[in-house]
């Protein structure tokens, strides 16, 4: 049963793409357990990152903060990134490459922090599964975060006196 929605699920990715280049094959998933010396023989794509941290250096509690990390396929097979997946709900991510990323070609992957309820020294991390060797990658945030949120006061309702 297991094997029957596997191939399912496989069969729906393959008919989704629509560039016959940039199509997900059964190759392209494969998933190294360990680096040996074997691995290192197999044609496999690598990530190389220009940066994996942004400082962002200190903002005023509430504002946003957008950066893109830059990266390149240095490898020798297609790259595919399966998920990117941020620390906690204060980061939200903008945009990454859904299709195979080939050998020499790059992309960015875009997240955006919102510092509203985070005062101080902030260290958010974005999670980057992949095909490569290692299969995570770990993106950071950081900074710090200065000011206190204003509490807007609630006014009580308004008392309407009844006439008759």
């Amino acid at each position: 049963m297991k094997s029957l929605i596997l191939s399912f699920a496989l069969a729906l990715v393959l008919i989704s793409c629509q560039e016959e280049k940039r199509k997900v094959t059964a190759d392209m998933i494969n998933f190294p357990q360990t680096a040996s010396a074997e691995a290192e023989e197999v044609d496999m794509p690598k990530i190389t990152f220009d940066s994996t941290t942004c400082n962002f250096g200190t903002i005023a509690i509430g504002q946003k903060v957008v950066h893109s990390f830059k990266f390149k396929n240095t490898g020798n097979a297609p790259l595919v990134i399966s998920q990117v997946v941020p620390s906690c709900g204060c980061t939200t991510l903008k945009d990454w490459p859904k299709d195979p990323i080939y050998p020499g070609e790059g992309g960015t992957i875009t997240a955006e922090f919102n510092s509203t309820g985070f005062p101080g020294v902030i260290s958010k991390s974005i999670t980057v599964g992949t095909n490569c060797l290692p299969g995570d990658w770990y993106l950071k945030l950081e900074g710090t975060v200065s000011g206190t949120e204003r509490v807007q006061e609630v006014n009580p309702p308004i008392k309407m006196e009844r006439t008759r």
